[in-house]
């Protein structure tokens, strides 16, 4: 990943769906600089990019954006059907948010991150149902998305800082 993170050229998103890719990949990348923050990649908290040693899963995410970016840009066709899957994206949240029962999230949950939610009552469950779809599908992460680090924390908007 590391070679071909670096052989691929940055790409400008000038097209709406593009741009939406790119908004999307900056979110996925605040995430990843909280989880590197924090330790999660060489176990070390109060990690900087610049110190990091485990690089693969910020390589991952730089070359894929770069070849959806390019593709994107580039390519109609393709550019269409990345509009398509945000298109389909959003459909398939909201089935499976309006679908989700308390026994589904409870089961799911538990069988996909070890953790039970057997204690949350119906009606709590269905007041933050949209929250709990979110911890289904991506466990904490979701949660970081929703951080902003306002005191000496990792830098937000810079791409590979």
């Amino acid at each position: 990943m590391m070679l071909l993170d670096r052989l691929l050229p940055e790409t400008e998103p000038l097209y709406p769906q593009t741009r939406m890719l790119e908004h999307v990949c900056s979110q996925f990348f605040h995430v990843f600089k909280l989880q590197v923050y924090e330790g999660m990649y060489d176990n070390v908290p109060y990690e900087t990019l610049k110190g990091l040693k485990d690089r693969n899963f910020q390589h991952f995410l730089s070359a894929s954006r770069k070849i959806l970016l390019f593709i994107g840009e580039n390519d109609r066709y393709y550019r269409a059907w990345i509009g398509l899957a945000f298109i389909l994206a959003h459909a398939e949240y909201d089935r499976a948010l309006a679908e989700l029962t308390r026994e589904e999230f409870i089961r799911s949950h538990l069988e996909q991150w070890e953790i039970t939610f057997n204690a949350v009552p119906e009606s709590y469950f269905q007041r933050h149902k949209p929250e709990f779809l979110d911890m289904m599908l991506s466990a904490y992460l979701s949660n970081l998305l929703r951080v902003r680090i306002t005191m000496r924390g990792p830098p937000q908007n810079s791409k590979n800082s």
